[in-house]
């Protein structure tokens, strides 16, 4: 039925659910029916043996379908991204020289319901050569699954060496390339994949990587060939990916960081995706350590996956649901069985344990090589050593750790995106004189695009809004920058060429000092504590509230007014109230103007107004602040005492420093 798995499971559990998307669904006997009926229909529009066909369209049950049918009839499924416009899938028809088109539903569909012809068109392609996939239009089950099959009669097997399908990656030029894989290199991913995860593998996985990704390919075949029910939300909002997780029963899943987030705030998690999930796999890893031992933890009944692998050879390395959630959360894991890892320097030669190199690997998985592309542009060696271009180190027990990546390739949300496309599109808006693209640290997209232009003439202003929009005209909304920060100049070494160290230096100041703007605005919480409404308490909570004010930048006499005020404050609460308080509730936060210190507790309502006649702790209180202000929540007072910043501080700054060094 499918690349990877048993050709006859359908005889097995020919009544179980293999597929679901929407509200659509199709047994294991149905889908196997549908493919073979697909299959035949290529091989009457012409599908040869080797003939290349493009597949265009978002992870759905018509998907799946035409990618098994153009696989089963011996062709190679060329897999496009439905994100991109029509030039860009012309081009990726082009470079991999596809001369047939399967279409379903894209970005582009929803507003162009020809679109199909217009890209047939710019690719070349005739419109004999071109299949309808949309769902909205076909459903490819039910056409095909009691189809004419004597058009497969005779049909040699390929050999299961021989490339199956391309998906494209971004390399060190703007042009993508064309990783070539076989149904080998796919059954020995899904074997790694699924040794690795053994017992923890559950029935129903929930797919939230695109499927003309390695990983949400990987991913379907690995539970089709085990006879599990694979999920395909029809799109990546929480709200909708919730629902399914409990209509479905879904124990498994894989998505980006991103998505895990929009779930776990999201009204239904606790109801609908925490008592469900037991098997979360994340597409392109984690943003740092702690955010993932964070999200184990929130996800209740679930177990966090790390994998490391590349669209020329995935997966390289995974952790084991059995490893401590620290391993898990801090290294990419062990090679699978088969892989071989190296670490090298920069003339190829081994390096012992510990040592930082670039991750050079060996697998059965191995792609095929680069359609079109001569020898040297090869991402292996002579000996079959994938250079996989990332830097880590293995170390005693034999996990890899990633350090970086020597490639410029920016990986947001798990898209692949390269500089340089991005740099050709903004020295084609006009008044731009030079560009530079570089990917910035995110805590939920891994990276974000971040550009950084010079203009012609610096007398015509500048609009960061007008550029994004003229990009988005362009490029796919996911390759456009987040930012477009204007530069009089760009910083130089003393050899004439930019300093891209320093430029990217000053990006991620821009970017940091922009996110912590953003922040400032709402406030930002810097610390929330509850203490023991005791005497003992307050001399090392105000000394705690002191110290950090010093480091923030207020002078000794301001900090020493903070302490004072603190102190006052919690000796009025803990013990001067008319009524027992219960604990304290202390929290500091920072605004844009000012540093706010807020107390609530269970005692009686504190009164403090200078226009009255108050306790003598309001009163150095109130000489002490800048502000006091009481506000309520379920009518109980939270009380706010608010301090300016000096005029020689920049908040800004001090949140700033040490984020943007490298």
């Amino acid at each position: 039925m499918d690349t990877s798995a048993d050709y006859n499971i359908h005889e097995r559990y020919p009544e179980r659910t293999a597929l679901v998307y929407g509200e659509r669904s199709c047994t294991y006997e149905q889908l196997h029916n549908s493919i073979e009926g697909f299959a035949a229909h290529m091989r009457q529009v012409g599908v040869q043996p080797g003939d290349k066909v493009a597949l265009w369209g978002y992870s759905s049950i018509n998907w799946l379908v035409a990618f098994f049918g153009i696989v089963r009839a011996g062709g190679v499924a060329v897999l496009v991204n439905f994100s991109l416009r029509t030039q860009d899938v012309a081009q990726l028809i082009e470079i991999a020289q596809a001369d047939f088109l399967v279409c379903g539903d894209t970005v582009a569909s929803r507003t162009s319901p020809d679109i199909m012809t217009a890209v047939a068109k710019v690719a070349g392609i005739s419109e004999d050569h071109c299949v309808v996939a949309n769902t909205s239009k076909v459903d490819l089950v039910e056409a095909y699954r009691d189809a004419d099959t004597s058009a497969l009669d005779g049909l040699v097997e390929a050999d299961p060496d021989d490339t199956a399908f391309i998906i494209f990656t971004s390399g060190t030029t703007s042009l993508p390339k064309a990783v070539q894989l076989s149904r080998s290199a796919l059954m020995f991913d899904v074997r790694g994949f699924t040794e690795v995860l053994g017992e923890a593998m559950g029935s129903t996985v929930l797919c939230g990587a695109p499927l003309f990704h390695i990983l949400g390919l990987l991913i379907a075949n690995a539970y089709l060939a085990h006879g599990g029910t694979v999920v395909l939300p029809n799109n990546n909002k929480a709200a909708t990916i919730s629902s399914a997780i409990a209509t479905y029963g879904v124990t498994d899943m894989v998505a980006v960081g991103a998505i895990y987030i929009a779930l776990e705030d999201h009204e239904t998690f606790e109801q609908e995706v925490s008592p469900n999930l037991k098997l979360c796999m994340v597409a392109g890893g984690m943003s740092t350590p702690v955010q993932m031992m964070r999200m184990e933890l929130n996800f209740a009944h679930a177990t966090f996956i790390n994998m490391y692998g590349l669209s020329e050879s995935a997966p390289l390395t995974m952790v084991s649901p059995s490893d401590l959630v620290e391993q898990r959360a801090r290294t990419v894991g062990r090679a699978v069985n088969g892989v071989t890892l190296r670490i090298t320097d920069t003339n190829g030669n081994e390096l012992p344990v510990g040592e930082v190199g670039e991750v050079w690997a060996q697998s059965p998985g191995l792609t095929n090589g680069y359609f079109g592309l001569p020898d040297e542009d090869q991402p292996f060696d002579a000996n079959k050593w994938l250079h996989t271009g990332d830097l880590g180190f293995v170390d005693k027990d034999g996990y890899l750790h990633l350090s970086g990546r020597s490639k410029e390739l920016i990986i947001r949300g798990g898209e692949n995106i390269m500089p340089s496309e991005i740099e050709g599109e903004l020295l084609k808006v006009q008044n731009i004189a030079d560009a530079k693209v570089m990917g910035a640290p995110n805590p939920v997209l891994g990276e974000t695009v971040e550009a950084c232009v010079t203009l012609k003439d610096k007398n015509i202003a500048f609009s960061e809004d007008e550029v994004r929009a003229e990009l988005s005209n362009r490029i796919a909304r996911f390759k456009v920058p987040s930012h477009v920060f204007c530069y009089d100049e760009f910083p130089l070494l003393g050899n004439g060429k930019i300093d891209m160290r320093g430029l990217r230096a000053s990006m991620l100041n821009l970017v940091v000092r922009g996110n912590f703007g953003e922040e400032l605005a709402g406030g930002i919480r810097v610390f929330d504590l509850t203490i023991r409404s005791m005497r003992y308490t307050i001399p090392p909570v105000s000394s705690m509230l002191a110290s950090l004010a010093a480091y923030a930048g207020f002078s000794q006499d301001y900090t020493g007014r903070i302490q004072l005020a603190v102190e006052e404050m919690l000796s009025e609460r803990a013990m001067d109230a008319y009524s027992s308080v219960g604990d304290i509730r202390i929290i500091l936060s920072l605004g844009p103007d000012f540093l706010r210190v807020s107390f609530s507790d269970d005692g009686a309502e504190y009164f403090i107004d200078k226009r009255k006649e108050t306790s003598a702790n309001a009163k150095i209180i109130l000489a002490l602040v800048d502000n006091f202000q009481t506000y309520y929540i379920d009518d109980k007072p939270i009380y706010c005492m608010d301090f300016l910043y000096e005029n020689d501080m920049d908040i800004l700054d001090f949140l700033v420093k040490g984020r943007t060094t490298e």
